[in-house]
């Protein structure tokens, strides 16, 4: 998560170093033979430990010991590929509850890293929605990497700590789909199940659950998969596409089983687990070019709180840009917006993927720059906005409109202006939106910081009804 001091240094690019790794193709000769065997020694049994994830792995300084695979526990769950899980199978097909499992397994795949079970399991929906991430792969193509999924949190924290279900509809928000979430103290079995089966006989939603691995006699602890496939045989059975699959394959269990599963507390959050039903948005998303949010979940609340302040006291709209620009100024740091490029020893990458083609590099940059340079000169002669913020250097101000009309035209800050400043913010941002390349850059930070501040209230270190939106240390 990177907060810049002002002014900005927008031409930078803001530049997060990647490392590249090679793979060397050699060529191999027979090894010459092997010397004698000495005497073997039986080692002392390795005491074992819990990873990230759930893995076990030994934490003495000697053993070696790794794992392939686990065994699902028999009594509990039916191996997806066993004779009674394929009966389950074709009974789930011929009952239409397995219309989910074909864009899935489309795109099943398995999670980079031991606490990447949430990110691998968004990255596959977001594939097997058809969802574009306007961020190149390899050249020519657009497609959702794991790694691409940042913004919530940073992907060094995410490889240690994992996600909570709020960061998780946080980031599924952030990239173009609509979430409905629900936790298992918010709902019951009996709307479970119906969501359950809605979207497994459906292609237009998916269902991703967050479930404790302990209640389904698994080892390890929270964990995110998408259900792909419903029965009723033997009184309701789910099919889990698990993305740890080095870990365990993909099974059936007991809908009542998977429940109960939802209600064991996440103990970095305290609340209990659940579930999420993802879906295309409504209406197409504009495809942004250049600018993504600078600021992530942890930092989010205290940044947003004075903003937010703001908008709820200021009695005209003159008055209220006068004072978030005052807030935005502070040498502490803003909230601000950054290129989606870097630059490494010259050439320019984008940042969300670390295979993107290097050999994009000059054209990305170029394209960069004259992206900045439409902004600023738009700006420059069409917006109010723009022309209300003093006492900036241009390209900063670039970045603060952008933020600016992101901000004045989300959701949660529009609740909190009184009625008549609303209605002359309305009217404001009608002539500061009319380009269809500068809606779309500020639909996709709104997007980001609706986002965030929607996973902020579910997380509890925001308070809607004080008229702010506060660290957690500080609400009570």
């Amino acid at each position: 998560m990177r907060i810049l001091p002002r002014p900005s240094l927008l031409p930078l690019f803001f530049a997060r170093p990647r490392t590249l790794r090679f793979i060397a193709t050699t060529t191999f000769h027979a090894p010459p033979p092997p010397p004698p065997t000495p005497p073997l020694t039986r080692r002392p049994p390795a005491t074992l430990g819990i990873m990230p994830g759930g893995g076990n792995s030994p934490v003495t300084a000697t053993s070696n010991k790794s794992f392939y695979m686990r065994e699902l526990p028999k009594d509990k769950l039916v191996g997806y590929d066993t004779p009674e899980g394929k009966e389950l199978f074709k009974d789930a097909l011929l009952g239409g509850g397995l219309e989910s499992f074909f864009p899935l397994s489309q795109q099943f795949l398995t999670q980079n890293e031991p606490a990447f079970c949430g990110l691998g399991t968004l990255c596959m929906i977001l594939n097997a929605l058809k969802i574009d991430p306007a961020a190149t792969w390899r050249k020519p193509w657009r497609w959702f990497t794991q790694e691409m999924l940042d913004c919530c949190r940073p992907l060094e924290w995410v490889k240690q700590n994992g996600i909570t279900l709020a960061e998780f509809t946080c980031l599924a928000k952030c990239n173009g789909l609509d979430a409905t979430t629900r936790y298992a103290n918010q709902t019951t079995f009996e709307e479970f199940e119906q969501a359950v089966k809605d979207c497994t006989q459906s292609t237009d939603q998916l269902l991703a659950v967050s479930y404790s691995r302990a209640s389904l006699g698994q080892t390890g602890s929270g964990h995110f998969s998408p259900a792909a496939g419903y029965t009723p045989m033997n009184g309701g059975m789910v099919l889990i596409l698990d993305v740890a699959r080095f870990k365990y394959p993909s099974y059936w269990v007991p809908i009542r089983a998977l429940f109960e599963a939802l209600v064991p507390p996440d103990s970095s959050t305290g609340q209990p687990r659940g579930y999420s039903i993802l879906r295309r948005p409504s209406k197409a998303q504009p495809t942004p070019a250049l600018l993504t949010l600078n600021a992530t979940t942890p930092i989010w609340p205290t940044l947003y709180e004075p903003l937010a302040f703001a908008a709820s006291k200021r009695s005209s709209y003159s008055s209220l840009i006068s004072e978030l620009a005052r807030i935005l100024a502070s040498p502490s740091g803003l909230p601000t917006v950054t290129s989606r490029f870097t630059t490494t020893n010259g050439t320019s990458a984008l940042t969300r993927s670390p295979s993107f083609d290097v050999t994009l590099g000059a054209q990305a940059h170029s394209d960069y720059r004259r992206g900045v340079a439409r902004l600023h000169r738009y700006f420059a002669e069409n917006s109010t906005l723009y022309a209300e913020i003093k006492n900036a250097d241009e390209l900063w101000k670039t970045e603060i409109t952008v933020f600016m009309l992101a901000l004045l035209s989300s959701r949660d800050l529009k609740e909190r202006m009184s009625e008549e400043v609303r209605k002359q913010v309305e009217e404001r941002l009608r002539s500061d939106l009319e380009d269809e390349t500068i809606k779309a850059e500020v639909a996709m930070v709104r997007r980001q910081l609706e986002s965030l501040t929607d996973c902020s209230l579910e997380e509890g270190s925001c308070s809607r009804p004080a008229g702010t939106c506060c660290g957690a240390k500080s609400c009570k």
